[in-house]
């Protein structure tokens, strides 16, 4: 369950990964290359800057009180919230990186909340076996998202649609949780 709860999150993360330079170039298409990997830049630098910044500060106290689960869902329906963001309101910049950092908050609890849930979980004598197993719900996603997700996004006529598939993907992954 667990697996397949938390591949349903990086099916969403990876496709923007991949794909957001489609959703720029086609929400924004006067930027030139440069333009556009400038967008992308900032944008994933505030992603990565929240999602330093939640563990050490927020998901800690608030897994002690509320637990580490249910915080990761909250955290993973905060993340959708913030891919509807850019779909919905995402014109201009600012309003990206702002939704990036509303993402952030998610990214921040998949990166670090499922391991912290395994390790509590699993005989520490067969931990390794169990992780790497774990961990193919990160490598599958991305098969997924390389195989079929861009045969989606590629003949959608709204690269919008990176976002639309982030949202339902890690709030189904949320709700999974």
């Amino acid at each position: 369950k667990v697996l397949a709860a938390h591949s349903l999150s990086w099916l969403g993360v990876q496709t923007m990964f991949v794909y957001m330079i489609a959703f720029v170039q086609q929400r924004f298409p006067t930027l030139g290359a440069d333009a556009s990997g400038q967008v992308l830049s900032i944008s994933f630098l505030v992603l990565n800057a929240t999602a330093a910044v939640v563990p050490a500060l927020l998901l800690p106290p608030l897994a002690l009180r509320f637990g580490q689960v249910r915080v990761h869902a909250a955290c993973l329906f905060i993340m959708a919230a913030g891919y509807a963001g850019v779909y919905l309101l995402g014109h201009g910049t600012l309003m990206i990186y702002a939704c990036m950092a509303v993402m952030g908050i998610g990214w921040a609890a998949i990166v670090s909340l499922p391991f912290a849930i395994m390790s509590q979980h699993v005989d520490p004598a067969r931990i390794g076996l169990y992780m790497g197993v774990f961990n193919l719900s990160v490598v599958l996603p991305q098969l997924v998202v390389s195989l079929g997700v861009g045969s989606i996004i590629g003949a959608a006529d709204d690269k919008g649609m990176v976002f639309v598939i982030g949202a339902v993907s890690v709030g189904l992954s949320a709700l999974c949780w």
